[in-house]
């Protein structure tokens, strides 16, 4: 390729890159740019304009008369991410707090490059204040990097060693596991894996922001397409990231809204409608279902199954001696 073919690629691209982060072209200031004449910065021009007539059936470049600039404008394609996407993207993000403020600073910022500069302007206002007062979570873990190197163990089946640390533990301790999945629940990623060496019905779960080391070891574990593992299937039935047996739990709620149940509950199903309430089915997993349970307080009654309901009242006999007058 000779040198001159090479140059006027650099500048077709380079007013290209400008024009689709929605700045204006002057032909005589892109001329004194790259110092050739006007008629080779038309001629760039109109290769521009071909390709976006060939290759983007949204796109065109127009010619403002009055101000003599080009510009790309660009109508609505379902394909892409619009401003309203990227807003509503980034109003979840920043309340998730999923990530350190420095990770969170580099996707917005990405994000934002998906818009015109016009565009981008606005949503930097929009979400200026919570950008500013972002506050990181107290573990102070980078995650993104260990999401995608255990997402590759997980597509690929490799039986894994973790080192992982309880928040209370004195010391790390090293897991031989399988990994199936990966969830995000109230601020946290999750590893969910199965001990290597043992049998289980549902998987462990780790919090991904304590786990200190992630080793591959050199043998894979095979899962038949159709028994492979489900986060979708498996978020549905469990609650505060607390795992236990699967039951299927019946129970009275008196509450305000039922969906605030359907939405909390995906595998509820309304059995009945009652004078004061609904009786509702659950199928959940055990330690997660009660901590929820619980905290709806009187709104709500365990009918079935019976140890459950008997495990309920224990626990509330236990609160009522808390709760006893000091003498």
């Amino acid at each position: 390729m000779s040198r001159e073919k090479e140059t006027q690629i650099h500048r077709i691209l380079s007013m290209y890159d400008r024009l689709e982060k929605g700045e204006k072209l002057v032909k005589k200031e892109e001329s004194q740019r790259f110092q050739t004449s006007e008629k080779s910065i038309q001629r760039d021009i109109d290769h521009i304009r071909r390709f976006l007539e060939l290759e983007k059936n949204n796109a065109y470049l127009d010619y403002n008369r009055k101000e003599k600039v080009y510009q790309l404008s660009i109508g609505e394609d379902e394909s892409r991410l619009n401003s309203q996407h990227i807003l509503a993207i980034l109003k979840v993000l920043m309340d998730s707090r999923a990530f350190k403020k420095d990770e969170m600073d580099s996707i917005v910022s990405k994000l934002l490059m998906l818009v015109n500069k016009k565009d981008q302007e606005i949503l930097k206002k929009m979400t200026g204040n919570e950008r500013l007062l972002y506050a990181d979570l107290s573990h102070g873990q980078a995650v993104i990097e260990k999401i995608w190197t255990l997402s590759e163990h997980i597509q690929n089946q490799h039986i894994m060693t973790i080192t992982y640390q309880r928040e209370l533990a004195d010391a790390e301790k090293e897991h031989l596991v399988k990994p199936v999945g990966i969830i995000f629940s109230e601020y946290y990623f999750y590893l969910l894996a199965y001990p290597a060496n043992k049998e289980i019905d549902y998987p462990i779960i780790y919090r991904i922001d304590r786990i200190k080391s992630i080793k591959a070891e050199q043998v894979s574990f095979k899962i038949p397409y159709s028994e492979r593992f489900q986060e979708g299937e498996f978020r549905k039935r469990v609650q505060f990231m607390y795992t236990g047996d699967l039951l299927k739990v019946k129970f009275k709620f008196t509450g305000a809204s039922k969906q605030a149940v359907l939405d909390r509950l995906p595998t509820a199903k309304e059995v009945m409608a009652i004078d004061d309430g609904w009786i509702f089915e659950a199928e959940v997993f055990g330690k997660g279902i009660k901590m929820w349970l619980m905290s709806q307080g009187e709104h709500v009654e365990v009918l079935e199954p019976k140890a459950f309901r008997e495990e309920f009242l224990k626990t509330f006999e236990h609160l009522y001696e808390i709760y006893q007058p000091v003498k």
